[in-house]
């Protein structure tokens, strides 16, 4: 798991919980013929919680639009590390 920022992200109102995988090292090929390992794709994971003005509601009867929305910017540079150098070289 992506640990930059920590392995959980978590909004000001913590209402919005983000975590995402380190991508994978894959190999390309470039101008040339050069081929080198670069990061792939990775999977980002979002728990929206219910709104305060919802929590009394009964868990059947949440929906969407009672749960969180958005996201936070403050989080997303964290989440695009799953790319960096710095988390694929960990493994």
């Amino acid at each position: 798991m992506n640990d930059s920022g920590g392995k959980i992200k978590t909004s000001p109102d913590g209402l919005l919980l983000q975590s995402s995988t380190v991508a994978g090292l894959v190999e390309a090929e470039f101008a040339g013929g050069v081929k080198k390992m670069i990061p792939g794709s990775y999977v980002e994971f979002a728990e929206r919680r219910v709104l305060p003005q919802y929590a009394g509601l009964p868990a059947g009867s949440i929906g969407r639009e009672q749960r969180r929305e958005g996201f936070e910017a403050g989080n997303a540079d964290k989440i695009f590390e799953s790319t960096f150098l710095s988390q694929t070289e960990r493994g």
